[in-house]
C-alpha cells in the first residue's frame, strides 16, 4: 500500500488541489440552494454534485492524469459521470444517514470523505488508466 501511494504521490496531490477546488464548489453550491433556497438537503447535495462533477472531470483529465485522450472523449466521459454516479450513491448515503447525528453541513463533509477515496481511485483505474 505504502509503494502505491508512493508510486501516486504527484496525482494524488493533484488530484486533492482538484478535490479542495470542487469541494469549495459544491459547498458553494449546496450552501447557496440549501440555506438561501431552503431546498432538501439531498436535493441540494445532488445538485452540487452535477456542477462539481463537470469542474472535476476537466481539471482531472488535463492536469492530475493529463491523459484526456480526444479519440475516447465520450468513453472517458462517460466512464468519470459512471464513477461520479456511484461516489455521489455512496456520499448521499453517507449523507441520509450522518444527517440524523450532526448538522447538515458536517455530515455533508463526512459524505465528501467517503467518496474522495473512491473517486480517486476509480478515477485511476477505470478512466485514466495509462
Amino acid at each position: 500500500m505504502i509503494e502505491v501511494i508512493k508510486s501516486h504521490y504527484k496525482s494524488i496531490s493533484k488530484f486533492s488541489v482538484v478535490g479542495v477546488v470542487n469541494t469549495i464548489i459544491d459547498f458553494a453550491v449546496f450552501s447557496f440552494l440549501f440555506y438561501t433556497f431552503e431546498i432538501p438537503f439531498i436535493i441540494a447535495h445532488i445538485c452540487a454534485f452535477c456542477v462539481a462533477i463537470i469542474n472535476s472531470f476537466y481539471f482531472n483529465a488535463i492536469w492530475t492524469f493529463r491523459n484526456l485522450k480526444r479519440e475516447q472523449l465520450m468513453l472517458q466521459v462517460t466512464q468519470f459521470f459512471i464513477v461520479g454516479l456511484v461516489g455521489l450513491g455512496f456520499s448521499t448515503i453517507t449523507l441520509y444517514f450522518a444527517a440524523f447525528f450532526m448538522p447538515a453541513i458536517l455530515a455533508k463533509c463526512v459524505a465528501m470523505g467517503v467518496s474522495l477515496v473512491w473517486n480517486y481511485v476509480a478515477s485511476w483505474v477505470f478512466v485514466f488508466k495509462k
